[in-house]
């Protein structure tokens, strides 16, 4: 599972040293994601069976969200066969829940 986590950070990041991707992800920390400074709306996505990102997490980002707009969140279940990294398994939900927010949230 570490190996593939660094490769898909290769991957993503666009470099080809697994340090490059380390550093990087060692990076991502409170000190440094500055959530408390983001001020529009939020959709947070998460699912309860994440492979990737630990869903412990979830809650956690919520509330470093304090600067917000708003902070709407969306756990997927197995029920809704999107429990998995980025809700693979029901996509099209997954849209419509973004698509959702978007209207409510966009204005006229």
């Amino acid at each position: 599972m570490e190996a593939w986590n660094i490769s898909h950070m290769m991957y993503v990041l666009g470099v080809d040293e697994p340090m490059a991707a380390l550093d990087f992800a060692f990076q991502l920390n409170e000190e440094n994601l500055h959530s408390d400074l983001v001020k529009q709306d939020v959709l947070i996505l998460a699912s309860r069976n994440d492979h990737f990102i630990p869903f412990r997490l979830h809650k956690m980002q919520l509330r470093c969200l304090t600067s917000a707009r708003s902070v709407t969140d969306r756990v997927f279940t197995e029920e809704d066969h999107a429990h998995n990294h980025c809700q693979i398994g029901n996509i099209g939900l997954t849209l419509k829940v973004m698509r959702e927010w978007l209207d409510e949230k966009t204005i006229p």
